[in-house]
C-alpha cells in the first residue's frame, strides 16, 4: 500500500517570505558559497554523515577538516571505519561543535519543507541506488523492502514548474553540489530510510549564507508556506 508521505500538495509547497513576495526556490541552491565538487566529496567509502555534517559545519563558519571529524566521531564511538555511522548518531559532530538538531523519523515532505523555510539545514538518509541508478531492478527490492545505505543534504525545493517540483540536493558520494531530482524520485529514495531528517535548530548565520541575508531572525520564520 502507498504510504501517503506521497501525497502531497503542489500548492501548499509553494513558500512566500515574511515580505510577502513568491519565493519559488525554498531554501538554497548549494549548502555554503564558493561549495564545489573538491569540497562537497567525502574522502572515505562511508564518511557519507560526516562529510555531510562537515558541510553543515562549514555554512555556520567552521572549517574543520574531514579526517579531524573522522577522528572525533571515532572517539565518540560513533564511527567505525568499514561500519559508517548509524543513522541515529547523524548530528552529534554538529552538536558537539555547537550547532544544535533534532531527528525526525517518518518525517512528511512537508517537515522537509517547514524545516528549509526556516533556514534550517537537513541531512536525510537514502538509497543511494534510486538516485544514482534507477532501474527496475531497483523498484523490485522496493517490493522487497528497500534498504537506506547513504546520506546527504537537501538544499533546496525548487517549485518553478509546479508540474516537475524538484529537489536540490548537496551529494558527498557523487560530489554534486546542486544535483536536482524529481520529487517523486526523491521521496521514493528516502523513504528507504523511514524519512529519516536530521536538520539544525537554527539557521546558518548570514555572513556564512548570503541566501539568508533577508531573513526575518528576529521572527524566526517565513509567514507563510502556500496557504498554511
Amino acid at each position: 500500500e502507498e504510504d501517503d508521505f506521497h501525497e502531497y500538495n503542489i500548492e501548499s509547497i509553494n513558500a512566500k517570505t515574511n515580505m510577502g513576495t513568491l519565493k519559488q526556490t525554498i531554501g538554497d541552491l548549494e549548502p555554503f558559497p564558493g561549495a564545489d565538487t573538491a569540497a562537497g566529496h567525502q574522502i572515505y567509502n562511508d564518511t557519507c554523515a560526516i562529510k555531510s555534517q562537515q558541510i553543515v559545519l562549514t555554512s555556520f563558519g567552521y572549517d574543520i577538516p574531514e579526517d579531524q571529524l573522522v577522528q572525533e566521531a571515532m572517539d565518540l564511538n560513533i564511527y567505525e571505519p568499514g561500519s559508517g555511522t548509524s543513522p541515529h548518531d547523524v548530528g552529534i559532530l554538529l552538536n558537539v561543535h555547537g550547532v544544535p538538531t533534532h531527528t525526525v523519523q517518518n518525517a512528511h515532505v512537508y517537515d522537509l519543507v517547514n524545516e528549509l523555510a526556516q533556514g534550517h539545514k537537513v541531512i536525510v538518509g537514502v538509497d543511494s541506488g534510486e538516485l544514482w541508478h534507477p532501474s527496475v531492478f531497483e523498484k523490485i527490492q522496493d517490493l522487497f523492502g528497500g534498504q537506506a545505505d547513504h546520506a546527504l543534504l537537501v538544499t533546496g525545493i525548487d517549485t518553478t514548474d509546479p508540474n516537475n517540483i524538484e529537489v536540490i540536493i548537496t551529494d558527498p558520494g557523487s560530489g554534486d553540489v546542486a544535483m536536482r531530482y524529481p520529487m517523486e524520485q526523491f521521496l521514493d529514495a528516502w523513504h528507504d530510510s523511514h524519512c529519516i531528517m536530521v536538520a539544525t535548530d537554527i539557521p546558518a548565520p548570514a555572513e556564512h549564507d548570503p541566501a539568508m541575508v533577508n531573513f526575518d531572525y528576529g521572527d524566526g520564520h517565513i509567514s507563510f508556506i502556500g496557504d498554511v
